[in-house]
């Protein structure tokens, strides 16, 4: 019951951060240097030694859905991202045991590059498809992760203080 409480929790916390940034966009971050605010929270439930596959992905997927309906994207493609994301970082977790404020910007910079990218092939298979030129794409998708590596040690323990299970041990 701990785990259902703690998804529901993080599902609104990334609604009132999605409210936010969507409210103040061109206040907090100027345009190429916009994060996403969801993919760390996706990256801690990811690496978080307590918290089961399926429950992670299932979070991952409201997240995802959520972001959905708040970007105006077609339904599905943060959806399955947010999805692959989990799994790639519950990958990278298990394999790897690095832990900290290092490991966490750079596993968020690295994946955040490779979903943003994996976003963009989505999106250009969609009426109105992908208007961006190759060294427009790479600047918006450096800034972006970037931006999302920096917040990121902010909103891993965010997460590790809303779910106890994702707590990590102490090295």
């Amino acid at each position: 019951m701990q785990g259902l409480r703690s998804s529901i929790l993080i599902v609104l916390i990334a609604f009132v951060m999605l409210l936010a940034q969507s409210s103040f966009t061109r206040v907090l971050s100027p345009y190429p240097f916009s994060p996403y605010l969801g993919l760390p929270l996706v990256f801690a439930l990811g690496t978080a030694p307590g918290v089961r596959l399926v429950r992670g992905a299932a979070t991952s997927f409201a997240l995802g859905y959520l972001f959905d309906l708040f970007t105006g994207n077609p339904l599905g493609v943060h959806t399955l991202v947010f999805v692959i994301g989990y799994l790639a970082s519950w990958l990278v977790g298990y394999l790897m045991s690095f832990r900290g404020v290092l490991f966490e910007m750079a596993l968020t910079f690295g994946l955040t590059i490779w979903i943003g990218g994996l976003i963009e092939v989505i999106r250009s298979f969609s009426p109105g498809g992908m208007a961006w030129g190759g060294g427009a794409l790479a600047l918006a998708l450096l800034a972006s992760s970037l931006a999302t590596s920096l917040v990121s040690p902010l909103l891993f323990a965010l997460v590790r203080w809303v779910d106890p299970e994702s707590a990590r041990a102490p090295t």
